[in-house]
């Protein structure tokens, strides 16, 4: 029996839809729905107060409607990516100062219930108290404590029956208290957002530093051998899945005890360092060095043709025959011996490895500056 096709507009592609697939996007359109469903809340009780006739209908139905309006003029600004272009892409201190012209707005038409409007300045205050730099929070408390003593003001004049003076001024202090305290907290917030951001920082360039140094050599750059053997155990396992083939290659610098007798250890690591920048440059991007110790480097090389391990090794010989290895000995010149042997699938690894060692003690014995492969 056919099964019935399903339907293309699944809860994903719905969640996309109206909230963007970009992580950062969805979070800030969230962010602003949740302060709308605070506007519905809202909405309702306006409406209940013109159902009881305590708020003027027409003031009521206009006030509804700022709240529907701003939030769907948020929302769209947020979906169609038209907020990407300012400082604060969640627009955090203009839905403020918003919320608090309406929060204002809501107090005047109020009447004998204007008083639990004060709740909703701490609301919106708490609202971006986690989003807000020091500037905007200040920005933020110094418009909640101007507008809404404004309208206490400019009320308590022209309502003084349902305004009292007394009454509002006893409001305003309370504001005045909240306010400033709201701000100071978003300012310590934000410091310690920011401290934490950066011992974030500085924690991940300590982790990225202490690899650096259990994974590489501090003098030459290249992988150390720890970490070589990793590499070769994770080529060793890809050969045994996709027959994935490549050789071992040990090269070790010809005299270089007497480099260091002659011209000091100070010209040695520089011609240590120098051969593997050389050795990086010349080599495939594919090719791995490692310092395996001393003197002595290991390759790991794959084997795109069958004599690819041997040419890439002859064109370094070349390559350091005419390069100036040292900048305080400019005459000096290094070369190498190599051992080279393929990887047989399924061996151990020390066996291939002693093999290569084996090939690059016949090179030596045969006079060195050359490769034997076996």
């Amino acid at each position: 029996m056919r099964e019935p096709s399903k339907s293309p507009l699944t809860e994903s592609n719905l969640t996309a839809l109206f909230l963007t697939s970009d992580r950062q996007q969805r979070q800030r359109i969230r962010r602003s729905l949740f302060a709308s469903r605070v506007y519905g809340v809202c909405s309702l009780l306006v409406l209940y107060g013109v159902l009881v006739e305590t708020i003027d209908p027409r003031e009521g139905t206009s006030l509804v409607g700022a709240f529907m309006l701003s939030c769907l003029c948020f929302y769209a600004v947020l979906r169609s990516g038209l907020n990407l272009r300012f400082d604060d892409p969640s627009l955090t201190l203009p839905q403020v100062l918003v919320a608090q012209t309406l929060v204002a707005s809501s107090y005047a038409v109020a009447k004998e219930a204007h008083g639990g409007a004060l709740m909703l300045v701490a609301l919106v205050l708490v609202f971006g108290i986690f989003s807000m730099n020091s500037r905007r929070a200040n920005i933020s408390g110094a418009y909640a404590v101007l507008s809404m003593g404004a309208v206490m003001f400019y009320k308590a004049w022209t309502e003084p029956l349902v305004y009292p003076a007394k009454i509002e001024w006893g409001y305003f202090v309370l504001v005045l208290t909240i306010v400033p305290t709201i701000t100071t907290l978003a300012s310590l917030l934000t410091k310690m957002r920011q401290r934490f951001k950066s011992q974030k920082a500085e924690l991940s360039q300590a982790l990225a530093r202490i690899h650096e140094i259990a994974t590489h050599d501090e003098l030459t750059g290249l992988i150390n051998r720890r970490h070589m053997n990793q590499v070769l155990a994770e080529h060793a396992a890809m050969d045994k899945r996709n027959k994935f083939e490549f050789s071992v290659v040990l090269l070790d610098l010809d005299f270089f005890k007497c480099v260091n007798d002659t011209h000091g250890h100070r010209v040695g690591d520089e011609v240590l360092r120098n051969f593997a920048d050389e050795a990086r440059r010349v080599l495939r991007e594919t090719d791995v060095i490692a310092r395996w110790g001393g003197e002595e480097f290991l390759l790991m090389m794959p084997e795109v043709t069958p004599n690819a391990p041997a040419i890439g090794v002859d064109r370094l010989r070349f390559a350091l025959a005419s390069m100036q290895i040292s900048a305080a000995v400019p005459e000096l010149r290094i070369t190498f011996s190599a051992g080279i042997t393929a990887y047989r699938s399924g061996e151990p690894m020390d066996e291939a490895i002693e093999r290569a060692d084996h090939a690059l003690y016949l090179a030596k014995a045969a006079g060195r500056n050359q490769a034997v492969s076996v």
